[in-house]
């Protein structure tokens, strides 16, 4: 028991609780959640999902931690449309994605202290902005960080989405709703994912450490222009 309340002691254990998103006083979805950024998380799963097609679309925007829920009053709700080819983006070098892949995780405490949680980035390639998120999931900690693009009225097309996990066909569709042409993990991307990029014009990249380790994996003219080893 004493050994046990000495790890407790020294670890930092990631955190997660239950959290219920309400839309118009139903509750719509319930995921594990690290609670902080809940409003970010709340506009960015909006906005991904097709649900409204900005923040603008919201009428009142309440979180309640204590209660694990947050609350959305919205104007209207969508039928979720088809996703679209993305806007052509930013040229963006490898040198650029692995800086900002460390700057990410420099910028994240809990990932660090726990070695148990998600990180993203957005970063908006025109001014160098960066917005950061943590998250004990890798689609919540993209959520947010598109969330709050959104809200800080980011154009899309100028944006990179980066994150610590791998990328699967949900999030690159959730990313190429909000317009980002580039999204980049440390880890790897899914097959599925690979094809949805193709088919929107995105690029994705995968294994973000070093340019040697760094992949490319969408092909054709619009990665030359953008991605550069």
């Amino acid at each position: 028991m004493a050994a046990t309340a000495s790890v407790q002691a020294h670890v930092a254990a990631p955190v997660e609780r239950p959290t219920t998103l309400f839309v118009n006083g139903q509750a719509w979805l319930t995921v594990q959640t690290t609670p902080q950024d809940l409003a970010d998380w709340a506009v960015g799963r909006l906005c991904g999902e097709g649900l409204i097609a900005g923040p603008e679309e919201i009428r009142a925007l309440t979180v309640d931690e204590a209660g694990q829920r947050v609350l959305a009053s919205l104007w209207r709700t969508r039928h979720a449309s088809p996703l679209s080819p993305v806007a052509p983006g930013p040229r963006v070098t490898a040198a650029q994605l692995v800086g900002w892949m460390h700057e990410m995780l420099r910028q994240a405490p809990l990932y660090r202290a726990t070695g148990g949680m998600h990180v993203a980035m957005a970063v908006r390639a025109d001014t160098g902005e960066q917005i950061v998120r943590e998250d004990i999931g890798r689609h919540q900690a993209v959520d947010k960080v598109l969330g709050a693009a959104w809200l800080a009225g980011w154009p899309p097309a100028q944006v990179v989405v980066l994150t610590s996990g791998r990328i699967s066909a949900e999030m690159c569709g959730r990313v190429a709703r909000f317009g980002a042409p580039v999204c980049a993990s440390r880890t790897a991307a899914t097959d599925q994912a690979w094809a949805l990029a193709t088919k929107l014009g995105m690029d994705l990249v995968g294994y973000v450490r070093t340019a040697v380790s760094l992949i490319v994996y969408t092909t054709g003219n619009h990665v030359a222009r953008r991605i550069e080893a």
